[in-house]
C-alpha cells in the first residue's frame, strides 16, 4: 500500500510576453505548457529502474534533452505510458495556453493583472494541480511537490508555498521541494512530457507515447 506520493512539475516555453516594438512579432514562445507526473512510492522504483536502464542502453549520462521526433523520446516515454496503462500508480497531466489568445492574469500588460513571470508560473501551477486532482485524488495520504527551481529566490519560493496554501481546490503538499532537473530523474521525465506538447503551437498532435496524459487548454478561460 502506498505511503507517500510524489508530483514532479516542469514547463515548456517561457512565462513572458516580449514583442518586437517595430514589427509586433512575439519574441517569447507562442505557447506555455506545464506538466505534472504523479506517482506513488511503490511505483517510484519502477520509474527509477526504467530511467537507469534507459541511460545505460542509450549511453546518455548527461541531462536529458531530446525532441519528440527522436527515437530516444519514444524509448524514454513509451515504457512510462505502459506502466501507467497497466495499473501502476502513475498519472500525468498537462495544461497549456496560446499566448496570442490568452488575456488572463500576469502575462500581458493589458491582461487581468500586471505581468509578473513568477506569479504567472504560480498561477499556471495552481491551475495544473486543480486539473490534475479533479480527475482523482492521492494514492497515499500525503504528497511531495517537486518543481524545477527556475532560478527562483527564497522569497519567491515562500510566496509559492503561501499561494498554494490559500485554496481548498486540491490537497496541499506536505513538502515543496525545488531542485535542478539534472539530478532528479522524475523531473527529467516530466520535462519531456511537457516538451511533447510543444507541437500544439503548429497544430500538431502530441506523440502517441503521451496518450496517458490528461490535458486542459487554459486559453478559452481568458
Amino acid at each position: 500500500m502506498a505511503k507517500h506520493d510524489y508530483i514532479f512539475v516542469d514547463e515548456s516555453g517561457d512565462p513572458g510576453f516580449t514583442c518586437d516594438h517595430e514589427s509586433g512579432e512575439l519574441l517569447s514562445s507562442d505557447f506555455y505548457i506545464a506538466a505534472a507526473l504523479h506517482l506513488s512510492d511503490d511505483a517510484f522504483a519502477g520509474l527509477n529502474k526504467h530511467m537507469a536502464a534507459f541511460r545505460y542502453y542509450s549511453g546518455l549520462n548527461r541531462e536529458l534533452k531530446m525532441p519528440p521526433s527522436r527515437e530516444e523520446f519514444t524509448r524514454l516515454l513509451g515504457p512510462i505510458r505502459l506502466m501507467a496503462e497497466s495499473g501502476a500508480n502513475i498519472r500525468a497531466s498537462v495544461v497549456y495556453l496560446d499566448k496570442h489568445q490568452y488575456n488572463g492574469r500576469y502575462l500581458k500588460p493589458r491582461g487581468l493583472r500586471l505581468p509578473d513571470s513568477h506569479k504567472f508560473r504560480n498561477y499556471v501551477l495552481f491551475r495544473l494541480l486543480r486539473h490534475h486532482f479533479y480527475r482523482s485524488g492521492l494514492y497515499a495520504n500525503q504528497y511531495e511537490l517537486i518543481v524545477d527551481r527556475f532560478e527562483s529566490t527564497a522569497r519567491q519560493r515562500e510566496r509559492l508555498a503561501r499561494y498554494l496554501s490559500q485554496t481548498d481546490k486540491f490537497p496541499m503538499p506536505a513538502y515543496i521541494t525545488h531542485a535542478a532537473s539534472i539530478y532528479v530523474e522524475g523531473l527529467q521525465a516530466v520535462h519531456h512530457i511537457a516538451n511533447g506538447f510543444k507541437g500544439l503551437a503548429n497544430g500538431a498532435e502530441p506523440p502517441p507515447e503521451l496518450s496517458f496524459v490528461s490535458t486542459r487548454n487554459l486559453t478559452p478561460r481568458a
